[in-house]
């Protein structure tokens, strides 16, 4: 059996599909239901896609971009998690346990991350916790961005650049407050549901992916989507609210059991045993393949 993900994304996952035949699994990721790229690819990828046996989509964002441009559904099972090694945290060195700290985990540079919400709320935020620890964590380039921070916020950040598994850890685990002020085009919301199982209270955007992940706001706090000013007040809030962030964090803990592997797994096995009843192994499947897929796949290529 072969399981490949984003079966719609040029690379090998595609081919794969075009190559083999037999027992096949797709996971499909993306959440993008209007996308002009992946219509005009339809007809061409739609020849590999008819090869897959089992479909699965890690949100219901996903399956719906999905079920848009492929037809057909797929069985939901969401991104897992290993909760043991995220409760396993230890505090970062650079996190001062004396005051508050917020986090912000994402490529800098990457406009849907929401860097850009997060900072326009901080003055607000400073102004109010004069003390607070802004640690910002994610490739990109710094010295970009301190160029337009005042100097007053400039103080106030600790930037971590690119971080390790193990940082990542230790920074969501130390940190009171992890924010997620995503914009958009996003399925799932992995992050989240790591924040939370390392006991660290999460805020985020309003995003329907996000929302689901935590329960419409019951295991984590919300803000309205590329609003700096209601995520000023949601972190004010939260930050000078110990027993709400505890709520929340209790809330999550229990939320992110249904995302843990042990759980997980056993809906990813059933899937597989759903393609392998049979028997059959994954073979070879070279006859017309790449330039015949090409040309069944683009008007006016014959």
């Amino acid at each position: 059996m072969v399981h490949v993900h984003e079966p719609m994304a040029p690379g090998l996952s595609l081919l794969t599909l075009w190559v083999a035949d037999g027992p096949i699994v797709s996971t499909w990721h993306s959440s993008n239901p209007r996308s002009r790229v992946l219509a005009s690819l339809n007809r061409l990828v739609q020849t590999a896609m008819e090869k897959v046996s089992g479909r699965i989509a890690v949100s219901e964002d996903a399956r719906k971009t999905l079920v848009s441009h492929l037809g057909g559904d797929a069985v939901l099972i969401p991104n897992g998690v290993r909760v043991k090694a995220f409760q396993a945290g230890t505090r970062h060195p650079l996190f001062d346990e004396s005051k508050p700290a917020i986090l912000f985990l994402g490529r800098i540079d990457e406009s849907r991350k929401g860097l850009s919400i997060f900072l326009e709320a901080l003055p607000a935020v400073i102004e109010a916790i004069p003390e607070l620890q802004v640690f910002i964590a994610g490739p990109g380039d710094i010295d970009d961005i301190r160029k337009g921070l005042a100097s007053n916020v400039d103080s106030h950040i600790i930037f971590l650049g690119r971080i390790s598994d193990e940082e990542k850890v230790q920074a969501l685990y130390s940190a009171d407050v992890y924010i997620a002020p995503n914009t958009g085009g996003e399925s799932f919301g992995i992050v989240l549901i790591e924040a939370m199982a390392t006991g660290t209270a999460v805020l985020a955007s309003d995003l329907p992916a996000f929302s689901r992940v935590l329960d419409g706001g019951v295991a984590g706090a919300m803000f309205v989507n590329e609003d700096s000013v209601d995520l000023a007040i949601q972190t004010i809030s939260l930050l000078e609210n110990p027993q709400r962030r505890a709520d929340l964090v209790a809330a999550g803990s229990q939320r992110v059991l249904r995302y843990d592997w042990d759980h997980v797994v056993d809906d990813v096995l059933a899937v597989y045993d759903s393609v392998t009843i049979s028997g059959e192994r994954v073979h070879e499947d070279l006859r017309g393949q790449i330039i015949g897929r090409l040309s069944s796949g683009i008007p006016g290529l014959r």
